[in-house]
């Protein structure tokens, strides 16, 4: 009897200290306490129900999440660790998804590809997080990985809205180009008040052309506004490795290059409108 009130007692010092480790962003100590404890791999450690790794997805630290994930798979439990669910039902992939981080998403549905249709409290699966949040290409990659028909069954809520609809509420409607491409039959389905995304479409009047008149100038600027044609994408491999902070501070090309010139092209744009 001692015995076990004293390892409950061991446990409660460990998951205090695993608190203040990941609240005050000490992930070093964080990965050690895994190492060391396989016990609080299940515990959760804040009010809402969080564990380690929630907090570590919450807090952005993908390379921190990949560390732990690694840790957690060499054990037994590793599939009760990664469904575990906090106070909203909501896994570590519910919270990747609707951060729209690729490279968390990607690792973590490596490890266990059925959370991608784990529902919360919400009947919302992590995938129509996504596109509830706008998170185009986490929606991409959790799409390729979990396939077709499987999607087809993680892509409704239980008030009907399906994640065409959210797409086009949220006015994202380059994703819900992407969900057409993908989920053609999602076109005519209806929620309970009985609106399919059609209905939805209809009351954005910023996913038309202008019917005001403008003047010379403001025409000028509405024709020079530059929007690429919409393709189908597919999930890119590479964009999905966790990048070192350098990676990041120094990318390969800046992310304003192709802002630069759309602005040169402007002079030509204006021209061409003028002379007809």
């Amino acid at each position: 009897m001692a015995s076990t009130r004293e390892t409950r007692q061991n446990m409660e010092v460990i998951k205090k200290k695993l608190f203040r480790s990941a609240m005050q962003g000490k992930w070093d100590e964080v990965v050690n306490i895994y190492k060391e404890n396989e016990e609080v791999h299940m515990a959760k450690i804040t009010k809402s129900g969080d564990t380690a790794l929630h907090v570590a997805v919450s807090d952005d630290q993908a390379r921190i999440v990949e560390q732990l994930l690694l840790i957690i798979r060499g054990k037994a439990k590793v599939k009760e660790v990664l469904k575990i669910q906090n106070e909203r039902g909501n896994t570590i992939l519910h919270l990747a998804a609707s951060m729209g981080s690729m490279e968390m998403c990607k690792c973590i549905a490596d490890a266990l590809p059925d959370l991608i249709g784990a529902r919360n409290h919400d009947s919302e699966t992590p995938l129509f997080l996504a596109a509830l949040h706008g998170k185009k290409e986490a929606f991409i990659c959790l799409d390729e990985i979990c396939g077709l028909d499987k999607g087809n069954t993680y892509c409704r809520r239980n008030d009907g809205d399906t994640i065409l609809h959210c797409a086009i509420a949220g006015e994202y409607f380059d994703l819900a180009f992407q969900i057409i491409s993908r989920y053609k039959n999602l076109v005519n389905s209806v929620n309970e008040q009985g609106l399919s995304p059609l209905h939805l479409l209809a009351t954005k009047h910023s996913a038309f052309r202008s019917g005001s008149h403008f003047r010379w100038f403001t025409n000028i600027i509405y024709h020079c506004i530059f929007v690429e044609k919409l393709e189908e994408e597919t999930f890119k491999q590479e964009e999905a490795i966790v990048k070192t902070f350098d990676e990041e501070k120094d990318p390969l090309c800046p992310e304003n290059y192709q802002t630069c010139i759309n602005f040169l092209r402007l002079p030509w744009s204006a021209l061409t409108i003028l002379c007809g």
